[in-house]
């Protein structure tokens, strides 16, 4: 109240209020707007997908990462809905007269404000916003000192501030939006791989979702994601009993294990010669993206892979095979499209593909 953020309230509206933790240990207070959203228009302005973002970082050396104070607190409501915003807490009933946490639509409307004060920036591909998170990129000290002042007196400018002790300033290592980027490589933030190795034991098929989707948020660093877990994925069929057993354990703690060992990713670079391997089995396919570094180094850039479904799990090899090829280069191709490649495989058949008549034995 004394910062102008909230007021008290008359309004008819009235949400509860969480405590959210943030990186530092800290408590955000969070009103649950729940039943609000399910209500509310959404705002189409896209936010931006971040495997692009990690995607752009693979020349820059150096990194500053800027975090905007209480972001969303700095940007004023509309006189209409702030009534909307009412919450209720032991002390009192409250509403919003700057922007909260929690609505649908705040980290889009913010995108948007933030993606229009930094555009200039954005178009020369040296900054990258996502929501609250700036990142600027440099090749020398100089170039990131000038840029640095630039950005910081068109955020001034605009009424922005930034969190200083949020912020890290010409750094060859960096942690965004989850991942930790240095020397064209990248790796998942062990905070966040932390949350998967501390998940109990699924006990129940609403645990096995909640699993599978901790663990699809890391699956682009696990080399044949979808057969591993395919055993798992099976327990949430419809009218599937549940039986967690042996193979369950070892798909688990294969994918714990995948990832406590900091899986390192190379950062695409357009320049370097690119491979695809493919492979395929009655379970799944799987793809995995190279690139042929100096030295003859080949690290991987992105896995692939997916579970066969309906009928293909009936499919002939050389269809499994071509199934793979053609699910990588859809999967693949942002990196592929315009850029010669090549396209391993341990299948034969494929090459033989063109000179056949009949594709299968007709019986």
């Amino acid at each position: 109240m004394d910062k102008g953020i909230i007021r008290e309230s008359e309004s008819p509206y009235a949400s509860p209020v969480i405590l959210v933790k943030k990186k530092d240990g800290t408590d955000r207070i969070c009103v649950d707007y729940r039943v609000l959203n399910s209500r509310t228009v959404k705002n189409k302005f896209p936010l931006p997908l971040i495997e692009d973002h990690i995607d752009r970082l693979g020349s820059s050396r150096f990194f500053t990462s800027l975090d905007i104070a209480t972001g969303f607190h700095q940007v004023p409501r509309e006189a209409g809905s702030i009534a909307k915003t009412a919450f209720m807490t032991p002390e009192g009933h409250f509403e919003y007269v700057k922007m909260p946490y929690g609505l649908s639509n705040a980290p889009v409307f913010y995108q948007k404000i933030i993606s229009k004060t930094l555009k200039s920036f954005i178009d020369s591909g040296k900054v990258l916003v996502y929501i609250d998170d700036v990142l600027l990129l440099s090749d020398t000290v100089l170039e990131r000192l000038a840029l640095l002042r630039r950005v910081l007196k068109t955020l001034t400018s605009s009424g922005f501030s930034v969190n200083l002790k949020k912020c890290t300033f010409l750094s060859s290592e960096i942690e965004y939006l989850g991942r930790v980027i240095s020397n064209g490589q990248v790796r998942p933030s062990m905070r966040k791989v932390q949350a998967l190795v501390d998940s109990p034991k699924p006990r129940s098929v609403k645990q096995i979702r909640q699993f599978l989707g901790l663990a699809g948020y890391f699956r682009r660093y696990i080399p044949n994601y979808a057969q591993r877990t395919a055993c798992i994925a099976h327990l949430t069929k419809k009218n599937m009993p549940f039986e967690w057993g042996v193979e369950q354990d070892k798909a688990r703690q294969y994918i714990i294990d995948r990832l406590t060992y900091e899986p390192v990713l190379a950062i695409y670079d357009p320049q370097l010669p690119t491979e695809v391997h493919t492979d395929a089995s009655a379970i799944g396919y799987g793809a995995v993206l190279i690139q042929i570094h100096e030295g003859g180094l080949r690290p991987a850039v992105v896995y692939f892979s997916k579970s066969t479904q309906g009928t293909e799990p009936k499919y002939h090899s050389y269809e499994l095979e071509t199934l793979a090829v053609v699910k990588a280069l859809q999967n693949f191709r942002k990196y592929l499209l315009g850029v010669p490649s090549k396209i391993v495989t341990d299948c034969n058949a494929l090459k033989l593909t063109e000179r056949k008549k009949d594709l299968n034995r007709i019986e």
